[in-house]
């Protein structure tokens, strides 16, 4: 027993390593997605490089967003647009009618043609509000239909006929035309924009309600592909139709509700290859970094950041997968990189952006931007203490990203127009986010006791307390030792070395 337990003892560092390798492990394997991965690439515009492909069960055909965009909106300009008309205005229009007339006319014109105008005031009240007066205005063709709710039925009218308060002076002045009062022109007009009120007004929740139902009534399928079907030949090109077909079998395939047996097949699957990657990574360590190996801390914290960036990137796909480039993964070579060294920062990025091409879309498109971006990080920034430096390099990164994109987008869709530049927005919000790795750096010196070279800057500044103590009680000693310092800088320089730690340490 007590065999063991010094056993134990003696291990405990490489039981350590072996328990963090299968904690971060099983943390990735349940972050990733159950589905199975559907096992071919395609591109628009190029041919089938498989087999035949075959219907493997009866799957429906998805519209593309851009088919169920257009049917929405096709929608929402053709959907009629409910009005409430109140029937009690009207009738207290007619009942003030006599009482306005005496006011606005003198007597004279009341004894001469006041039966004349009382029958013509009524009349055009009554052509007014056949389909009642309508306050606010919205911007509908005349010709549109619309319904009009009088009580509980809703009928059916032109747009036009009803008229509009801002069109009311144009109206009462085509009517006293034809009845040929245009004497009373001005007492006419001041009587009916003094007692003519709106009794039309939108019923904007009825309205929502019957245009919510009808785009809930969307189809998002069109057709169905039975079992055995061919879906596409050898050699074929995947054009519009099949490209289709192919993204509705993608997603059906990995939607597919599969069962227990099924499931814990494909997460033994994720199991072998995540620990495949990440034994890569523990054997790069253990014979090329072996300093590194040996310190607990130091592996630890390597394998916390690429379990942060996989919870990262797998958090944005789970809110909106077209945001999966916000997510600022050249932070990760950047981080080891201040802390270690770049070889290391490329390896655990490479190992990383291989992870994440499991689950998601367009993994080779996703991995060759994100290994370009690591390999320009990795090349570009040096001395990340310089807050120039970081900015140059962060803005490089950023015009890789785009580069690549649009390379890719004119290869697969043969068009400049179809290009998606809110893609190029996204990349430079991932590229803002970048610049976060100066604080974060400072963030993991002090959780994980490490140091880098912006902590290397601040030890080498001469104004801090010691060295301003040595240049007082030993001033020989301390112009000594800066010569050193620039010596050895110097020389560290020449051979590649870290220019920064040696001159600290002189």
């Amino acid at each position: 027993m007590s065999n063991f337990v010094n056993s134990i003892y003696k291990n405990q560092a490489l039981i350590y390593k072996v328990f963090l390798y299968l904690l971060t492990t099983a943390i990735i394997v349940y972050l990733f997605p159950k589905g199975s991965k559907f096992k071919y690439e395609y591109s628009k515009g190029q041919p089938w490089q498989y087999e035949n492909l075959y219907a493997p069960f009866d799957f429906a055909i998805l519209k593309s967003e851009d088919e169920i965009a257009e049917e929405k909106k096709e929608i929402r300009n053709k959907h009629t647009p409910y009005y409430d008309f109140n029937e009690d205005i009207p009738k207290q229009v007619t009942n003030s009618l006599d009482a306005e007339i005496n006011s606005v006319f003198s007597d004279s014109i009341i004894d001469r043609d006041g039966v004349r105008l009382i029958k013509f005031t009524r009349r055009t009240l009554d052509d007014l509000y056949k389909d009642g007066l309508l306050q606010e205005i919205k911007p509908f063709k005349s010709s549109r239909i619309v319904y009009l709710m009088k009580g509980n039925e809703a009928e059916e009218v032109v747009y036009s006929s009803i008229v509009k308060q801002d069109g009311l002076r144009s109206y009462i002045n085509s009517k006293i035309e034809i009845a040929g009062l245009q004497k009373y022109e001005n007492q006419l007009t001041e009587l009916f924009f003094d007692i003519v009120q709106p009794n039309v007004s939108l019923n904007e929740e009825l309205t929502r309600q019957d245009l919510q139902s009808k785009l809930n009534a969307i189809s998002y399928t069109r057709g169905i592909v039975n079992q055995g079907s061919r879906i596409i030949a050898r050699g074929e090109v995947i054009d519009g139709n099949k490209l289709g077909i192919l993204n509705s079998l993608k997603k059906e395939y990995e939607s597919k509700v599969w069962s227990s047996s099924s499931y814990y097949v494909v997460v033994f699957g994720y199991v072998l290859l995540v620990s495949l990657a990440l034994l890569m990574l523990f054997l790069f360590i253990k014979k090329y970094r072996s300093d590194i190996f040996d310190n607990n801390t130091k592996v630890t914290f390597i394998f916390f950041n690429i379990l942060f960036a996989v919870m990262m990137t797998v958090g944005v796909m789970k809110f909106n997968v077209k945001y999966v480039y916000v997510v600022p993964l050249c932070i990760l070579p950047l981080t080891l990189k201040a802390f270690f060294d770049a070889r290391l920062g490329l390896f655990a990025h490479v190992i990383t952006v291989l992870i994440l091409g499991f689950i998601v879309p367009n993994s080779y498109e996703y991995m060759f931007l994100q290994i370009i971006g690591g390999i320009v990080t990795i090349l570009t920034v040096s001395e990340l203490y310089k807050r120039a430096n970081l900015f140059v390099s962060v803005g490089q990164i950023t015009a890789i990203y785009i580069f690549a994109y649009f390379s890719f987008t004119i290869i697969q869709e043969g068009d400049l127009s179809e290009i998606n530049y809110e893609t190029f927005i996204i990349f430079l919000i991932g590229g803002f986010a970048t610049l976060f790795v100066q604080p974060l750096i400072y963030a993991y010196e002090k959780l994980f006791a490490l140091v880098s070279d912006m902590s290397l800057l601040e030890l080498s500044d001469t104004n801090s307390k010691l060295l301003k103590e040595l240049s007082n009680k030993a001033p020989g000693t301390f112009h000594h030792s800066l010569n050193v310092a620039n010596l050895a800088e110097a020389a560290a320089n020449e051979i590649g070395a870290n220019s920064m730690l040696v001159r600290v340490g002189a």
